[in-house]
């Protein structure tokens, strides 16, 4: 008898607290998610195409409990390039792609891939790296908070190629040829004596057919859908290394009043984009260049003789990168040295050794 007045004080107990707990409301949460450019270039396509509908599947699996009602603010209709990162910081958009090719100054320690080239091909591996190197540092998790988000995934391109409009044999012949090098690119061309010119996937045709530029340093994912290689025919592989050109983010003070369990799935399909976006890259890239074969474009590859001549006849961008920021009170070496570790821990074959020489 006293066990069972016990059990019933206990339950009364638990359920005049449970009165006064706050309750957890189920919740619709809307999301503004930015892009620069459309589904028609790969990394956004999949944005629409898995990680929106995996979080919702996650979040139905997970109960239902919560739900998410995507906008989809592609092809500039919200930011143009270069605005991705201002739009999700002042939460104009909740999410977004940054390019954070076109961040030099905001996000400059994400530019170390650039300032480090000739290293691995493979987006696969970029991408691991890069993924692992923005969750583990502080150092780069803080460059995305000083602009109110956090970020979730990396988008690192099949390799770079030259696309051009001349055949290229050695990099001789490149010395005073105009070459589209969007962002950080143009120090590549600048330490080879060709004449960089500012330009990205929306301009790049014009450019090359008005003469503008005489071709680019580019990758094929990027440049076979908008039809590069009809102005510019002549596709060099050189493997200058494939490079993080933008991330998915969330505006962090969003992001900090969604519950533990829907943020949780954001990060977890974060990372599974990451992991997809660079092998469907990668797969795409190999079916474009035989398209591009098939529609005219001549494929060759520089020696490895001259592509070491690149490397080493280059002024050592990396360190110079490192010190100017360094002095400006940013962890530049630190980054550079962790990002050397990395490709060195991936077993890649280095052509320069940045951190050293």
């Amino acid at each position: 008898m006293a066990f069972r007045f016990k059990s019933t004080l206990a339950a009364g107990v638990v359920a005049f607290l449970s009165a006064f707990a706050p309750a957890t409301q189920a919740e619709t949460f809307k999301v503004t998610f930015s892009a620069a450019h459309g589904p028609q270039l790969p990394w956004v396509g999949m944005i629409e195409n898995f990680y929106m509908p995996e979080v919702d599947k996650r979040l139905k699996a997970a109960g239902g409990k919560h739900s998410i009602a995507w906008n989809k603010a592609f092809s500039g209709t919200l930011a143009k390039v270069g605005g991705e990162l201002d739009a999700v910081a002042n939460g104009v958009a909740e999410m977004g792609y940054v390019y954070t090719i076109f961040e030099p100054a905001k996000l400059p320690l994400l530019a170390v891939c650039f300032m480090a080239p000739f290293g691995s091909d493979d987006p696969r591996v970029l991408n691991k790296i890069m993924y692992e190197m923005n969750q583990e540092m502080p150092e780069l998790a803080s460059q995305w908070t000083r602009h109110n988000q956090i970020f979730l995934a990396a988008v690192s391109t099949d390799t770079d190629y030259l696309l051009t409009n001349f055949p290229v044999n050695s990099i001789a012949d490149l010395k005073g040829r105009k070459l589209g090098a969007a962002g950080s690119l143009s120090l590549w061309a600048n330490g080879i004596g060709a004449v960089p010119v500012q330009g990205d996937f929306a301009t790049h045709f014009n450019n090359i057919k008005t003469g503008v530029y005489d071709g680019l340093i580019a990758f094929t994912t990027g440049m076979y859908p908008p039809k590069l290689h009809t102005v510019a025919p002549f596709a060099t592989r050189v493997d200058l290394g494939s490079m993080m050109i933008g991330a998915l983010t969330v505006n962090k003070a969003f992001h900090d009043r969604l519950p533990p369990e829907v943020q949780k799935v954001l990060k977890d399909v974060g990372r599974e984009y990451t992991d997809r976006i660079a092998s469907t890259l990668l797969g795409l890239a190999a079916t474009f260049e035989q398209k591009m074969t098939e529609e005219g474009t001549k494929f060759t590859k520089l020696s490895p003789e001259e592509r070491l001549k690149w490397a080493t006849t280059m002024p050592n961008i990396a360190k110079n990168w490192a010190d100017t920021n360094a002095k400006r009170g940013l962890p530049a070496p630190v980054v550079l040295n962790a990002y050397m570790k990395k490709l060195r821990d991936n077993n890649v074959p280095l052509a320069r050794e940045w951190d050293k020489n």
